[in-house]
């Protein structure tokens, strides 16, 4: 199943990891890791295909109490948002939330 891309809304923060926030729903298990670069960690197998095409190195390897790798975007602030890691993971298991650029907060508050 793909992350859920309303994330931010519907599911409550539970903490912090390497500088970045811990998203969980009433049934995920591991829930979502970060907020710009979001990696929904029930979906992500571990296959580190965004590793291969971040051209920021925004993900580290990280492995849960049973062994399983994920791809953990610690370093999601250094994102470039170009989307590379969202396309090439099998799972859509990943999103990026581009922030509002100052047009969009301008059309925001007029319309």
């Amino acid at each position: 199943m793909p992350i859920n891309r309303n994330f931010q809304t519907t599911w409550k923060k539970i903490g912090r990891h390497q500088d970045h926030t811990i998203w969980q729903s009433e049934t995920s298990l591991l829930g979502i890791h970060g907020t710009r670069v979001a990696v929904d960690f029930d979906e992500c197998t571990g296959c580190m295909k965004c590793f291969t095409v971040c051209p920021e190195d925004v993900f580290e390897q990280w492995a849960t109490t049973s062994g399983q790798i994920k791809a953990d975007p610690v370093k999601e602030t250094a994102c470039l948002e170009c989307l590379a890691c969202e396309m090439v993971c099998p799972e859509d298991a990943i999103c990026i939330t581009q922030p509002p650029t100052k047009s969009d907060t301008l059309s925001a508050l007029l319309d």
